[in-house]
This record gives structure tokens, C-alpha cells and sequence, in this order.
């Protein structure tokens, strides 16, 4: 008797294990999430109008968007030039060393990262220590949005130079040095031909690090006070003082589908002006 063997395609193989941890650990609990938010107490979508209609969630909401922003920025005018530098620097040892510490910052959790800060930006702290002594009466910077947006750009900085400079490092720099070869200035070359080009690099690193920011909790917690408080404090809160599961998971798919629409609204801005 004949048999028949199955034949599967060698791809579907090797992608077989990635989806399968997609499924169980992302597309599984995405689906819990979004049946909680619908059936806890009861079904319907009185969580979503419960959440649409706080004043308190939609101004989280709102300084989330804003603090995220903050960090985005933060990182791009900062870490844009680092994944240059080491992108296009001759200097093979100094690109190495970049790199190392760039890589070694992600050993050091956000809870260790966020207590260093708060003993920097304390009353016994020495950036309050220079600011009195340039002649700012400045007691604390605790609990202010300065230290949230510090803490959370030095948490991001290294997962945007590290994704800038993967695109970077591809980037027909012989562009830059034709152009100064006709006359141009470096920066003039640079501003004109090279960032043009990298502009996508850029979008997609900024882009990353936004999504991150948002569903920030340790760096806020620990750095902020009340006026500086995030989504992700607010859902805990939600849950931990409230035990109101249904609140919480909507609020969760809600800054879910916020993050989703301002990342296609950026995409397609950018697409827009490609187009062009």
C-alpha cells in the first residue's frame, strides 16, 4: 500500500516556533485582555464609556502621550548623533567601545537605573547641590516631570542609537563626500543629502522608543508624583486599590488602539510626504 508523505515547506518550520510564542504569550493574553474589558461585570461597553468618560483617564491620558514625547525627542536630538558618529567613525576601537556600552546598559534594570536618579535629583543630590550653587534656590527635583522625562531618555537612548545605527551603518556615506567634493559644506551635506535618507531610520527608532515610553511604570513612579503620573500607574492603581479588572483591561486596549493610530498616522504622514 502506497504511502503519502506530507511534504512542509522548510519555512513554515523555522517560523513554526516564533509563531507559536506569539500566539501564546502575546495574541492569547491580547484576546483575554480585550474579553475582560467587555464582560467584567457585565457585557457591554460600560468599561469603555466608564474609561472615555473620566476626567482623570483622559488626563493620564493626555500627560502620557505628552511625557512620551518629552523622552522621544529626547532621545532623537541625543542618540541621532551617537548612531552617526559610531555608524561612519573610522576609529574602529572608539565604535567597539560605543557599542559595549550601549550593549551593557540593557544588564542594568530600570528599577536600578531609576533609584540611581532619585538620589541624583534628591535634596542631598548633587545636580541640586550645583543648580544652589549657581544661585537656584532648588530643593528637590523629585516628583517633577524634569526627572521622569531624564530617566526615562536614559532607560531609551540605547534601544535608539543601537536601532538608528543599524539603519546608519547602511547609508551611502560616499553621498556626503561627493557633495563636499562639489563645494558643499560637511553640514550642508549632511542636512541636504545624508538626513534626508536616513529620515526612515530615524522614524522607525523614534517611533520604537514612543511605543515603549508609553506603557512606562517604574521610572514614574519612582521619579514622578501625582501630577506626573502615567496610563500604566493609573491601570495598577486600578486594580491593586480598586480590584476593578474590567476598568483596567479597557483602559489597556484603549492605549493599545492609541499607539496603533498614532503609529499609522506617522506612517502615513511620512508616506504622504514621500510621495511628494
Amino acid at each position: 500500500m502506497p504511502t503519502h508523505r506530507i511534504k512542509i515547506n522548510p519555512i513554515v518550520l523555522a517560523a513554526a516556533p516564533g509563531i507559536a510564542l506569539l500566539v501564546i504569550f502575546f495574541a492569547i493574553p491580547l484576546a483575554n485582555l480585550t474579553v475582560r474589558s467587555l464582560t467584567d461585570p457585565e457585557f457591554g461597553l460600560g468599561n469603555y464609556k466608564a474609561v472615555l468618560g473620566s476626567q482623570t483617564y483622559l488626563r493620564v491620558g493626555w500627560r502620557t502621550i505628552w511625557i512620551s514625547f518629552l523622552a522621544m525627542s529626547g532621545c532623537v536630538l541625543i542618540g541621532t548623533p551617537v548612531a552617526y558618529a559610531i555608524a561612519h567613525s573610522k576609529r574602529r576601537a572608539l565604535v567597539v567601545a560605543t557599542l559595549a556600552v550601549l550593549g551593557l546598559s540593557f544588564l542594568t534594570s530600570s528599577l536600578i537605573r531609576a533609584f540611581a536618579w532619585m538620589i541624583l535629583f534628591g535634596a542631598q543630590g548633587p545636580i541640586v547641590a550645583i543648580l544652589n550653587a549657581a544661585g537656584l534656590d532648588v530643593h528637590t527635583l523629585l516628583a517633577t516631570q524634569v526627572a521622569v522625562v531624564v530617566g526615562m531618555i536614559h532607560f531609551l537612548l540605547p534601544i535608539y542609537a543601537l536601532t538608528a545605527f543599524a539603519g546608519f551603518r547602511n547609508m551611502p556615506f560616499d553621498l556626503v563626500v561627493a557633495a563636499e567634493g562639489l563645494g558643499a559644506s560637511r553640514w550642508y551635506a549632511l542636512r541636504t543629502v545624508y538626513f534626508p535618507l536616513a529620515l526612515p531610520s530615524i522614524i522607525n527608532a523614534g517611533s520604537l522608543v514612543f511605543v515603549i515610553a508609553l506603557g512606562f511604570f517604574i521610572t514614574p513612579a519612582l521619579l514622578g508624583g501625582p501630577s506626573e503620573m502615567m496610563l500604566g500607574q493609573l491601570i495598577a492603581i486600578s486594580i491593586s486599590k480598586f480590584g476593578d479588572f474590567g476598568f483596567a483591561a479597557a483602559a489597556g486596549v484603549l492605549l493599545m488602539v492609541i499607539t496603533l493610530f498614532l503609529l499609522s498616522a506617522v506612517q502615513w504622514v511620512f508616506r504622504a510626504g514621500q510621495r511628494q
